[in-house]
């Protein structure tokens, strides 16, 4: 099994690559950071760019409705644009 550090930059990956839904990857994003890292493993720029990624991924909504009354709530284009910001943060380059 990853250990959760490394699984949080193959999710980024995965969903940057886009073999992975934005649903999918929020739901074990979230898990991974919440419930199984021990967040004194990461460096700081790790620590930064997860956090702020996951404060975006616990907010996620697939329903318009939802987000449309509660804008807190964020949509597919707001966790890609948060990935691609952790990504940046974390020097993981460009999107292929």
């Amino acid at each position: 099994m990853t250990e959760p550090r490394e699984r949080l930059h193959r999710l980024i990956a995965e969903f940057r690559a886009g073999t992975l839904d934005t649903e999918s990857f929020c739901a074990r994003f979230e898990t991974t950071y919440n419930l199984e890292l021990d967040k004194q493993t990461l460096t700081s720029a790790e620590a930064e760019a997860f956090a702020e990624l996951f404060e975006r991924v616990v907010w996620y909504s697939p329903i318009p409705d939802e987000r449309a009354q509660i804008p807190s709530y964020r949509s597919e284009e707001d966790i890609a644009l948060a990935v691609e910001h952790a990504a940046q943060r974390l020097g993981e380059g460009t999107a292929p």
